[in-house]
């Protein structure tokens, strides 16, 4: 089963076009706003600590990890292994695992209750789809109006079974197309791990699938690794068990997965055999099992070479549950060639408490850790920091996870407002203190006769400015009525041909005289498209009464209805009266 770009179904019910994007009008502000935004959204993820939760058949894993100064630190640590544990018994008796995982938190000591979890990735829909550039706000449009899953997808079943994450992980302007990742899950299965989860005592805010989770754990090292030619290679993750198979390759961030297949005859074998590979026999079985695990695994890597003609992959990195496959390694290193293959040790790099070096050290396979070590780097991204930087990194298949993100930002902003009002009273505080201080110091006469003496012309001064500013404005009203007074009935029919030709899309905010020239009108309107604003001054340049209509400003600005907002454009159009009736 191979996942790539995919393509548009054949059922499509609507053709999907690029609309064009609204220019937003940035403001003087505008960069300090968007600092301040992503400072804000970088703490609150960075506050948000989360341990991963690993739910295997044959064992339960737990993690949690602190990042500080681009380093991160392994501070919570600890597994559980199943006694014949196996697929059917984490689906008929999930008991059993929950009790393993509440004895592993309280060994690691974990205190918050934020769980990242991870999908097998036989249990996950994993494609990239090509569709015309949209904005996120197009895009949810269409995917709330146009079933736009079910025009750019071939799901097995009903698409309200499925749980979907979506993010856009590349757009090819020059092409006006993007490459969009599509994961789903049923919902079933995301409630087969999040139940578990819950029932030990957590609360699941990130459903990951475990390819990804393997990919977040080399976010603690290096990525990519440089070529020859400068340009990074990509980054491929081969998973060994006895219980699924398969490949995962990262051009830059597209994925590429290939489920390599094993009989359930060659699954049982690697089984029954973990005892006698920890001991490097390596048995004529088992070597035809891997034989054809081998031919697989080149078929993937030609499949990747030729649809992003790349060059040959020179690296594969082994991940593996199974407890010693050094033997298998070399064993497979003799079918692979110039391919140079290497078991992945996720501890690599990690600051690691003196506490827990003897535990990470003693596991002659320390793959086996790679996914809990990759669900540990997520964080709870409320204010979506995270939203364009990779879309493998942020993957989350929680069904709620819109109203968990809601709950998450309100409490932040509450924690945001208690600090800040902290902040001023302390330096409110403060600064009462120092002129208090510095009254009570200095020569008190003195300072009292100089500061009422000051106070009085400044009161004074600014009461006069005041006066002088009221006389101009009454001066310039006054003229104004005076104007219109005469001209009453222009002013009614050049007010009645406006109110005729709005069109029913417009809303009026306000009608006013220019300030320059009081046979000049300001309207004041917003529309949520922009025909509706060009019909508006098509038909106002039509009237007889009207000499000219031209749009003198618009600007994008956001609505909010409830929890909801939209975007509406606000605009401001000049109205010059008809000579004729500017004389009557």
């Amino acid at each position: 089963m191979v996942f790539g770009i995919g393509k548009k179904g054949r059922k499509a019910k609507k053709e999907i076009k690029a609309p064009t994007r609204s220019k937003r009008r940035k403001g003087l502000f505008a960069p300090f706003s968007q600092y301040f935004f992503n400072l804000i959204s970088k703490y609150s993820a960075s506050q948000e600590e989360v341990v991963g939760i690993e739910v295997t058949p044959t064992s339960v894993k737990v993690a949690q990890l602190s990042e500080q100064n681009d380093r991160w630190s392994l501070t919570k640590f600890s597994y559980r292994n199943v006694d014949n544990g196996s697929d059917e018994l984490l689906r008929s008796s999930p008991d059993i695992y929950v009790e393993h995982i509440r004895t592993a938190l309280q060994i690691a000591k974990i205190e918050t209750n934020n769980a990242a979890i991870a999908l097998p990735v036989s249990s996950a829909i994993i494609r990239v789809l090509q569709m015309p550039v949209m904005t996120n706000e197009e895009m949810d449009n269409a995917i709330a109006t146009d079933s736009l899953w079910e025009n750019l997808t071939q799901l097995p079943d009903a698409l309200e079974n499925y749980s979907i994450f979506h993010q856009v992980i590349k757009r090819h302007t020059e092409l006006n197309i993007m490459d969009v990742l599509f994961v789903a899950s049923k919902i079933d299965d995301v409630n087969l791990y999040a139940d578990i989860v819950r029932q030990a005592g957590l609360v699941p805010v990130i459903v990951d699938v475990r390819c990804f989770a393997l990919r977040n754990a080399f976010e603690t090292q290096i990525l990519n690794q440089p070529t020859i030619s400068g340009q990074q290679s990509p980054l491929a993750i081969l998973e060994f068990s006895d219980s699924e198979n398969f490949i995962l390759i990262l051009q830059e961030e597209t994925p590429y997965v290939v489920d390599i297949f094993i009989r359930p005859q060659d699954k049982e074998l690697l089984s029954t055999m973990s005892g006698a590979m920890s001991s490097g026999y390596i048995d004529q079985l088992l070597i035809d099992v891997l034989n054809r695990f081998t031919v697989q695994v080149k078929q993937a890597l030609a499949g990747f070479e030729n649809q992003y003609k790349t060059e040959p992959i020179k690296d594969l990195i082994i991940v593996s549950p199974l407890p010693a496959i050094t033997g298998v390694v070399q064993e497979l290193q003799k079918g692979f060639g110039e391919v140079n293959m290497s078991i992945h040790s996720p501890f690599d790099k990690l600051n690691i408490p003196e506490q827990l070096k003897e535990k990470t050290s003693t596991e002659e396979n320390p793959s086996m850790f790679t996914a809990v070590i990759g669900l540990a780097t997520r964080r709870l991204d409320v204010f979506g920091y995270f939203k364009f930087v990779t879309g493998v990194r942020n993957i989350n298949l929680l069904p709620n996870r819109g109203s968990v993100k809601k709950k998450r930002r309100t409490d932040m902003y509450s924690k945001f407002a208690y600090i800040g009002a902290s902040i001023f009273l302390t330096l409110l505080f403060v600064i009462y203190g120092y002129f208090a201080f510095g009254k009570y110091t200095s020569n008190k006469q003195e300072l009292a006769d100089y500061g009422t003496i000051n106070q009085q012309f400044e009161q004074a001064n600014t009461q006069f400015q005041k006066l002088l500013t009221a006389k101009k404005d009454l001066e310039k009203d006054l003229s104004k009525g005076q104007k219109l007074k005469s001209n009453s009935k222009s002013s009614f029919i050049l007010f009645r041909e406006i109110s005729q030709a709005v069109p029913k899309n417009i809303v009026l905010v306000s009608i006013r005289t220019s300030e320059q020239d009081y046979n000049t009108l300001v309207i004041e309107g917003q529309s949520m498209e922009d025909r509706p604003i060009i019909d508006l001054i098509d038909a106002l340049n039509s009237r007889e009464t009207i000499e000219k209509a031209s749009l003198i400003n618009m600007t994008v600005i956001t609505v909010n209805s409830g929890e909801n907002s939209q975007e509406v454009k606000s605009f401001e159009i000049s109205v010059i009266a008809n000579d004729i009736i500017a004389e009557e």
